[in-house]
């Protein structure tokens, strides 16, 4: 998602397993004045930069190989412009219109899973971190449509318990004193 103030684009939401992270617009690799998005290899994950992705902690993103880890790289350069549909939400009436009216718009108000179910703990390929705790599962269900996206949200993240709306740096960095907060905020419930 990328929000706009007065026609001009200002952040970019990265949608990432149950989650994802906030970009300034400004701060991305682009082509053009378009963002670059690297998606994941075999996943729904997509991320700022190439590489190797640790998700293995929820809501938290390392810029390492961990447990569970996405991979991006740059790849076969593919331009959604060249297929897309194009829509606009209206908060107050809770209604997308497609640009071309010849574009359906039923499929956006689709509520099950997009893509495999999670594997059965039972399954040889299926690991979990933590027993009995899904996030933390190597293979998990695909995501939900935009009709759960949170579309008419004041903030450019989605509203989840816990977690503070706030810009990533392209950094280490960044990565790193989040996680620091993530365990000093863990330590504290001991």
């Amino acid at each position: 998602m990328i929000r706009f103030i007065n026609g001009k684009p200002q952040e970019v939401w990265f949608s990432q397993h149950g989650f994802g992270q906030l970009f300034m617009y400004d701060k991305l690799e682009k082509q053009g004045n378009r963002p670059i998005v690297y998606s994941a290899k075999g996943s729904h994950a997509v991320y700022a930069s190439s590489g190797n992705h640790d998700h293995t902690i929820p809501n938290v993103v390392l810029p390492s190989k961990g447990i569970l880890t996405d991979t991006t790289g740059q790849g076969t350069l593919w331009d959604p412009i060249l297929s897309a549909y194009f829509y606009t939400f209206d908060a107050e009436t809770d209604n997308f219109t497609a640009y071309n009216p010849a574009h359906p718009t039923a499929w956006l108000r689709y509520t099950g899973r997009w893509g495999d179910q999670q594997y059965p703990n039972n399954d040889p390929r299926q690991d979990e971190i933590i027993p009995g705790v899904d996030a933390t599962a190597r293979y998990t269900s695909g995501p939900t449509g935009p009709a759960s996206k949170q579309l008419n949200r004041s903030q450019p993240c989605p509203e989840v318990d816990g977690y503070i709306c706030q810009n990533q740096e392209k950094s280490a960095g960044g990565f790193i004193d989040r996680v620091k907060d993530v365990f000093s905020g863990i330590k504290d419930l001991f």
